[in-house]
């Protein structure tokens, strides 16, 4: 698979600093005392969520290739492994044209465990943007695609800006 982690929040920390920031800066100007002057009826619980965020001590995700993520599970990055590969594009049996790229559906008790049931939460959380950068690295070769990947989250990308609104993972943890 390719979710390109370098464009990723959990990756790169953006998220983090941003609430770092705007806490510092509600919290300074003590929003708490003006903030119904600017509409901001209760901003108390919003403000104890911000300070419990940035003092979280998470470390950020190394990418799935490198243990992060929910890799020790995920059928898709057990099979790229096993296969030697990088990403999916590499493979033979990946048709990025059909419903499911991927061909081995095995429900699995846990829906990440089977690499084709992964290959579609991914595919409907990042509204099919895997697979066109699947694609890519497919005809551009693993080494092109990381440049132009580099270039498109220097020019400000991110991986937040293609996910779905659906509750994706939380629907299949479900079932």
């Amino acid at each position: 698979m390719r979710i390109l982690c370098a464009g990723c929040d959990s990756h790169i920390g953006e998220a983090k600093q941003a609430a770092r920031k705007l806490y510092e800066i509600w919290n300074g100007s003590n929003i708490e005392d003006t903030g119904l002057l600017f509409g901001l009826k209760g901003i108390e619980p919003t403000l104890k969520t911000l300070k419990k965020y940035i003092q979280n001590e998470e470390k950020l995700c190394p990418g799935c290739y490198l243990g992060g993520g929910p890799s020790r599970i995920c059928g898709i990055a057990k099979c790229v492994k096993s296969k030697g590969f990088w990403t999916c594009a590499e493979c033979e049996e990946f048709t990025p044209d059909s419903d499911s790229p991927c061909p081995h559906i095995n429900p699995a008790p846990i829906p990440i465990a089977d690499k084709g049931s992964m290959m579609q939460l991914i595919c409907r959380r990042y509204n099919q943007d895997n697979i066109k950068n699947l694609e890519l690295c497919h005809k551009m070769g693993y080494n092109n695609f990381i440049d132009h990947a580099r270039e498109k989250i220097t020019e400000g990308w991110r991986t937040w800006q293609v996910i779905s609104k659906e509750k994706v993972f939380t629907e299949a943890m479900k079932k």
